[in-house]
């Protein structure tokens, strides 16, 4: 046990002890009556040594009471505390999840968030004396909530202004902070004449449930890193991936896709409602099994969610001339909600066009045939790759996007890239990361991802390929067809862009004679034009940018927000403007000020397997190095002084008790 106030609790003493001593001193002040009898005279004289101060005292239960009582007073006055856990001074950088997986609901009722403001609160009661905390929050971005102090208050006020939101949880914004603050924080740095001998950097205490999507790609540099792991509840259900997609032969035809995922123990059975602007379309049961976390917590494309026990694809087909928002709703409720219900924005049918740049005459027969005759698609369009470069804007851009929904480039290289979707035979987009090289003749193809929509159907055994070229890629594209040691086939996703290359040429390969041709460009289509491209285009995930084209002559554009709140932006003069504050799912409307523009709405939603696993991870990893994990609820410096009030109220009781009675004796 220590004392916070010692000096205060002997003060007190050193006054009110002495006093009390001297009331049992003192003589007493005696009033004379006339008695019949001197049978009490024996009584008399017991009283009589009151009046003698320094005789000896003799034993009083009172006396005993009270000082008892006194001393109960002067231990609250001393705030005692109990030591369950005592740690040196150090600095600390507090790092708290504020992820939409902290929203969800323990068993107590209360938000897991509250669960880890109260741990970090309970670590700040328990720092040594001296030490010094900084506290950052984090979801998709990193806040800084307080810098470093030693003020505990204000650490604490810091902790309990952090709010859940609806982002992705991932740390490396927050860990490049923690590293940047703390490596610049030296005691004694306020002094103009300091000089320190070394760096210090304060370690890393992580208050969250471990469930960070970008664990495995940021590690920690010259500092140590504690899990306070937050949180108990694991049954959740979500929908993960969502889609919209209107058919090329027939655009009054939408359908939607979506996969529902079980990330709890047990069996559940829901159903997920399909909604256009809030009218009712259709209902289908979903039945699902229990998760296996392993298997869960691996990355998306290792594994195909169809097959798991505890996933499943649903489809919903309607027909719908005009646009709306689309929305899925899952029926069962469960800790975490936010994953139970996603939006798409729909717009009216069109048709299909293809722009084909090429220069020599095969390959444009070739594809002229498969996109016209085998796939009937009606607006196809061919340049030559001059007459691509050199085309005015408005003939491959509309509204600052591609004019085509899809663009498919022959043996040509090339940096004109509006926002859309692209397909490259022996060429590349001239982007970051991406490069074409020597020949490569291997002839045959060794390896591809069949179940990968792109090649689902798609035959390549008997495939012959006289050569391809070497291929340079970042780290982030999908390797869909290989070679024996090279990439043959890859696709790039991009914001608001997708390339799929092919290294090899198509006068190169009897590829374009086979029947798994038409399928493969089919494909394509589907995945990639999608019979949607804007759909897509508007459906983002929390906290990502929307970016959108400023009609001329506007100057206010407003945003309704899911809650329907507005907030307006000034864009006067601008070409193009941007909102971030889009940390809540659901539904944005977006207008301008003239009145010739429609809404434009873009729809937000989690879809990530990451967050929707909410059982808490107590094997936190970060780039393959096991991060040390310890319980969020923490034993604390425990106050003891309100026993010490009880004691002396329960001592005062006792003494007014024996009073009393020795009165009525």
């Amino acid at each position: 046990m220590s004392f916070l106030s010692p000096y205060t609790a002997l003060i007190a003493a050193a006054a009110s002890i002495p006093l009390l001593l001297l009331l049992y001193f003192l003589k007493l002040r005696r009033t004379e009556h006339t008695i019949p009898s001197t049978l009490l005279w024996r009584k008399a004289v017991q009283d009589l040594r009151v009046n003698a101060p320094f005789q000896k005292l003799r034993k009083n239960i009172l006396l005993l009471l009270q000082m008892l009582l006194l001393i109960a007073v002067l231990v609250a006055l001393a705030k005692p505390v109990m030591n369950f856990v005592r740690k040196p001074e150090r600095n600390v950088v507090l790092v708290i999840d504020q992820s939409a997986s902290m929203k969800t609901i323990e068993e107590d009722g209360r938000a897991r968030i509250e669960h880890a403001k109260q741990a970090a609160k309970e670590f700040v009661d328990n720092l040594g004396g001296s030490s010094k905390a900084m506290i950052i929050g984090f979801a998709d971005r990193a806040e800084v909530v307080t810098a470093f102090t030693n003020d505990r208050r204000r650490l604490k006020n810091g902790i309990d202004g952090i709010e859940a939101n609806d982002g992705l949880s991932r740390i490396g914004e927050a860990l490049q902070l923690a590293v940047a603050y703390s490596s610049s924080f030296v005691e004694g740095a306020d002094d103009p004449g300091f000089i320190p001998d070394s760096v210090q950097t304060a370690d890393i205490e992580l208050f969250g449930d471990g469930r960070i999507s970008d664990a495995a790609e940021e590690f920690i540099t010259r500092a140590e890193m504690i899990h306070h792991q937050i949180g108990e509840v694991t049954d959740n259900v979500g929908i993960t991936a969502f889609g919209v997609r209107r058919a090329i032969d027939q655009p009054g035809i939408v359908s939607v896709f979506a996969t529902v995922q079980n990330f709890g123990p047990q069996s559940v059975t829901t159903d997920a409602s399909l909604f256009l602007d809030d009218r009712l379309l259709d209902v289908v049961p979903v039945e699902l099994g229990p998760a296996d976390i392993k298997t869960s917590t691996q990355p998306a494309e290792s594994r195909d969610t169809a097959d798991s026990q505890s996933g499943r694809n649903i489809v919903f087909k309607f027909s719908h001339e005009a646009g709306g928002v689309l929305r899925i709703k899952l029926s069962r409720d469960d800790a975490l909600p936010l994953d139970n219900e996603v939006h798409a924005p729909l717009d009216p049918p069109r048709a299909m066009r293809v722009l084909i740049v090429a220069d020599r005459e095969p390959v444009i027969r070739t594809l002229e045939w498969t996109f016209g005759y085998a796939l009937q698609i009606d607006d196809v369009r061919v340049l030559s790759t001059e007459g691509y470069e050199n085309a005015p804007e408005e003939e491959v851009a509309i509204e600052g996007r591609s004019a085509y929904d899809l663009v498919v480039i022959d043996k040509h290289d090339t940096d004109r890239l509006p926002p859309g979707n692209y397909v490259f035979f022996n060429g590349v987009p001239k982007i970051e990361g991406v490069e074409i090289g020597e020949d490569i003749n291997e002839y045959f193809f060794v390896t591809w991802r069949e179940a990968h929509p792109l090649l689902r159907y798609v035959e390549l055994e008997t495939v012959q390929v006289a050569k391809w070229r070497r291929l340079t890629l970042p780290d982030h594209a999908a390797r869909l067809i290989e070679g024996e040691n090279t990439v043959v086939t890859a696709l790039i996703t991009d914001p608001g862009h997708r390339y799929l290359i092919n290294a090899f040429d198509l006068l190169d390969t009897d590829f374009t004679t086979d029947v798994a041709f038409p399928i493969y460009i089919q494909n394509t289509i589907d995945y990639l034009a999608g019979g949607d491209v804007e759909t897509q285009r508007r459906m983002i995930a929390p906290g990502e940018t929307i970016t959108v084209q400023v009609p001329a002559g506007a100057s206010k554009m407003t945003v309704t927000m899911p809650d329907q709140t507005k907030t307006e932006v000034d864009v006067e003069g601008r070409l193009n403007t941007t909102f971030g504050n889009t940390r809540s799912v659901g539904v944005y409307n977006i207008k301008f000020d003239d009145p010739k523009e429609s809404t434009e709405t873009y729809c937000v939603n989690i879809l990530d397997e990451v967050e929707s696993l909410i059982a808490p991870n107590s094997e936190l990893s970060l780039s393959g190095t096991r991060i040390e994990t310890v319980s969020g609820e923490t034993e604390v410096n425990d106050p003891v002084w309100p026993y010490a009030v009880a004691a002396a109220l329960v001592f005062l009781m006792i003494e007014w008790w024996v009073y009393n009675r020795r009165v009525m004796i």
